[in-house]
């Protein structure tokens, strides 16, 4: 699934760095409650990560519930917060902190969902010379994205490590310089870069932030509280969500099906490398499926992933709280079972 931030920048098509591509709603409507015509809003572009949309598309899950979805690319150049917010998409997939701050802005937007169960995150390292623990990064140069560093100075200050033992480089979305030791490590996306450097002959060492202290839900679904607080809204919020469930179960039980479809389909002019994106799908399935997934449905939020994510968000003086996240949708899709 992934992003504008860190790593999830990253598209390897042809064994190069991908550069995103912005993406426009151009005039489509958030719904259409006649015709049964809604947006979904991507914080990327339309590679690997969306693959649960894909199959929610072409296998009519969402056409099964009287639905017509226009999956929305993103990318560096596009919010979605406000996508959603102006009605151009019925729901969004975000980054948790970004949809934080719209709603401490004023955003009439809830968190509805999380993709990713575990922070997806990760300390990129080559593994002949592994960063395996904080304490590891003293006197290092690690590469660190403008975007990521408020998550990176929260997580330091998580694991209690002064920021002024090593030396923090700005990186562009190309992990090069760690693939030929010009940097000892670079923050990331954990089904990102670290197969980026795998297919340029590089194995790297992976330390999940997730693992040290610093847990965060992430690849959020975002709708309108109005659009929740409006009958025929929600039951459209439903019904994608449904769908979503019914298209990630496919995505997660085929990686490479899942690769084909964003490869020669959705997103088949990206030029997207095959094996990067199969690589991609497999590395997800770590940080998507969880024992509270298993036992409550896929994107659900339990009390302690919230309480976990509100906390790391503070570390980064992110004043997130509980209440911008609601499981209520997701209760009426799985009613009371672990899938549709």
């Amino acid at each position: 699934m992934l992003q504008v931030l860190g790593g999830g920048a990253l598209a390897v098509a042809g064994g190069s760095v991908l550069a995103a591509c912005g993406g426009s709603a151009g005039g489509a409507g958030a719904s259409d409650p006649g015709s049964g015509k809604v947006a979904l809003q991507f914080v990327f572009i339309k590679n690997v990560q969306f693959a649960g949309s894909y199959f929610a598309d072409s296998k009519g899950y969402w056409r099964d519930r009287g639905l017509q979805v226009e999956l929305l690319p993103g990318g560096p150049n596009l919010t979605v917060e406000p996508m959603v917010e102006s009605d151009r998409a019925l729901v969004g997939i975000t980054h948790t902190a970004q949809a934080v701050k719209a709603i401490l802005n004023g955003a009439d937007l809830k968190i509805i969902g999380a993709g990713f169960q575990k922070n997806p995150f990760v300390l990129i390292s080559r593994a002949v010379a592994a960063i395996r623990t904080p304490q590891d990064l003293a006197g290092k140069k690690i590469g660190v994205q403008a975007l990521d560093l408020p998550v990176f100075t929260a997580f330091l200050s998580a694991s209690n490590v002064d920021k002024s033992t090593f030396t923090i480089v700005p990186l562009q979305s190309d992990p090069t310089p760690l693939a030929t030791g010009e940097l000892d490590g670079i923050m990331g996306f954990y089904s990102n870069e670290p197969n980026f450097l795998r297919i340029k002959g590089v194995e790297p060492y992976t330390m999940l932030l997730d693992d040290f202290g610093y847990p965060l839900m992430e690849e959020c679904y975002i709708a309108k509280q109005s659009s929740l607080d409006d009958p025929a809204k929600r039951q459209q919020i439903v019904s994608l969500m449904q769908g979503e469930s019914l298209g990630w179960t496919d995505a997660l039980a085929n990686p490479e099906a899942a690769a084909d479809l964003a490869v020669n389909n959705y997103g088949k002019d990206l030029n997207l490398d095959m094996n990067q994106q199969i690589m991609a799908m497999k590395s997800e399935i770590d940080v998507v499926q969880t024992d509270d997934t298993k036992a409550h449905g896929l994107f659900w939020m339990s009390d302690d992933l919230i309480a976990g994510t509100v906390n790391s968000l503070k570390l980064g003086d992110v004043n997130a709280s509980p209440d911008m996240f609601t499981r209520e949708i997701l209760e009426e899709v799985y009613q009371g079972k672990a899938t549709v």
